[in-house]
């Protein structure tokens, strides 16, 4: 009777460590690798608006021309779809109050602003790299533009008008919000 007990330990262990053994799938390598972009952890958030860019060229200056006009080019589309949605929402919130004219001029005054802040992003982060295949030198660049910067060159814009009065408060509010916003899409 004990040699069958045994036995029949004997016969489970083998196909329980049998079963234990690694499958003889060898494992595929996938086509697509994973490469996160320098400078990719730099998002828009808590009032500041950032844009990312990257330039590649055989030449360092090109590179860096390159990577700062793409920077600019999102950074002047995250602050202008910023801008209109904030414009939006303050025309809703203040539509019986306002004349179309208080409208149209804080619409007018907030495109110029624009234009005008973005002279003013300064580069928070500023990578080289060169591909050793083609011998071209890579430069990533995040500009920054700080939410408030923006809202004091449009309130020194409206100032210029005697007849804008806008609530600033509400419009710094609502700036801020769209910001935070628009950097979670």
């Amino acid at each position: 009777m004990k040699h069958y007990v045994l036995w029949g330990l004997i016969v489970a262990a083998f196909f329980l460590l049998s079963s234990c053994g690694s499958s003889k799938k060898i494992q595929e390598k996938s086509p697509i690798s994973t490469y996160i972009m320098p400078g990719a952890d730099l998002i828009s958030g808590n009032g500041i608006l950032r844009g990312w860019g990257s330039g590649r060229s055989d030449s360092e200056a090109s590179a860096r021309k390159k990577a700062q006009m793409a920077a600019s080019a999102e950074l002047a589309a995250i602050l202008a779809k910023t801008v209109e949605s904030t414009t939006e929402e303050y025309s809703t919130i203040l539509s019986e109050g306002m004349s179309s004219e208080s409208k149209s001029l804080l619409t007018d005054k907030t495109k110029i602003t624009v234009n005008q802040t973005l002279a003013g992003a300064t580069i928070v982060f500023d990578r080289w790299d060169k591909d050793e295949k083609t011998g071209q030198f890579i430069n990533y660049i995040v500009l920054e533009l700080k939410g408030d910067d923006y809202l004091k060159n449009l309130y020194k814009e409206l100032e210029k008008n005697d007849a804008a009065i806008v609530d600033r408060d509400l419009l710094q509010r609502l700036f801020l919000k769209h910001i935070d916003e628009n950097s979670k899409k």
